[in-house]
């Protein structure tokens, strides 16, 4: 379950970014799975946000920027990719389709 905080922060994501809801779902559950996981649980709930965003912005229309996630998480890149490489290499990773012009792993 994911608290009233963070679905807010996917709410903003959701409206700035002009995510289609369905897709902002994906990242919920993306963000549920990786939260669970051993190295995410003590990652910040806000930084997973951003990354699963990302995550899911490989497969949707819209041309979402790893900068624009940034500008509106207020989470530094550097951040965003490093986290977005863990769970390229966790267990739930091949789910994950990597974006080959931002992330070299």
């Amino acid at each position: 379950m994911i608290d009233e905080k963070i679905e807010s922060v996917y709410e903003e994501f959701r409206c700035e970014l002009g995510i289609h809801e369905r897709d902002i779902i994906d990242a919920q559950n993306l963000h549920k799975q990786l939260f669970s996981k051993n190295p995410f649980k003590y990652e910040s709930p806000f930084l997973i946000s951003a990354v699963c965003v990302y995550a899911i912005s490989q497969n949707i229309p819209q041309n979402i920027t790893i900068e624009e996630i940034e500008k509106i998480s207020h989470i530094k890149k550097e951040d965003i990719v490093q986290c977005y490489k863990m769970a390229l290499n966790s267990e739930i990773g091949p789910s994950i389709q990597r974006r080959d012009d931002d992330v070299a792993v």
